[in-house]
């Protein structure tokens, strides 16, 4: 009977040992992230498709914002799409990496093409990643550039013909620039009766 039972134990060993193992990595991993202003984050990493979605509530329960990512093969995120409460596209990300495929910025668009937020990723001589500097941005407040017209029909003076200002120590002062044009001569009346007529 001793040896029945053993031989059932073991069998028992043997078929569990050959049953598939499960998949060491869950496919689908969901956090949830409390903040001190009673709003929460839901995150959710789906490794098949190799996607990241986090959904912002407020105090209320309403959702604020919802954000999708793609992720690169090391689970990184690499570029997304953030959308507001009620899922409309109100800005993009990029990610930016360095030499070692470390993220080392993430800058965000808004739908004309304008950064309004850096998050700047740097890391210690360990190579542990020190806290992000995030860098907010006013668009609208930063200069515009507008293309200028350039009329290359006009002589433009050389370089070295502008005046420098008075008084600099060090430097010789610029000629003065060619005297102003004066009038034309006034012709005497047989001048003016028996000579050629200027053209006008």
């Amino acid at each position: 009977m001793k040896s029945c039972s053993a031989f059932f134990v073991l069998l028992w060993l043997t078929s569990a040992s050959a049953q598939p193992a499960a998949p060491a990595t869950t496919p689908i991993l969901a956090k949830s992230t409390y903040h001190p202003d009673n709003s929460h984050s839901e995150t959710i990493v789906d490794k098949t498709t190799n996607e990241l979605t986090e959904a912002t509530y407020n105090a209320g329960g309403a959702l604020v914002s919802k954000k999708h990512y793609l992720l690169n093969e090391r689970g990184l995120p690499t570029q997304g799409h953030i959308y507001d409460g009620r899922g409309n596209l109100v800005a993009r990300s990029q990610v930016y990496f360095d030499e070692f495929g470390r993220a080392k910025e993430m800058r965000s668009f808004n739908l004309q093409g304008q950064c309004y937020q850096q998050v700047i990723y740097e890391y210690g001589a360990d190579g542990k990643a020190k806290p992000p500097k995030v860098i907010n941005v006013n668009p609208n407040a930063a200069p515009s550039i507008k293309p200028g017209v350039i009329d290359f029909t006009q002589s433009t003076p050389a370089p070295g013909q502008y005046a420098q200002p008075q008084g600099v120590p060090g430097q010789q002062q610029a000629q003065p620039q060619a005297a102003a044009l004066e009038p034309p001569k006034k012709k005497s009346f047989f001048g003016r009766l028996f000579g050629k007529k200027d053209k006008q």
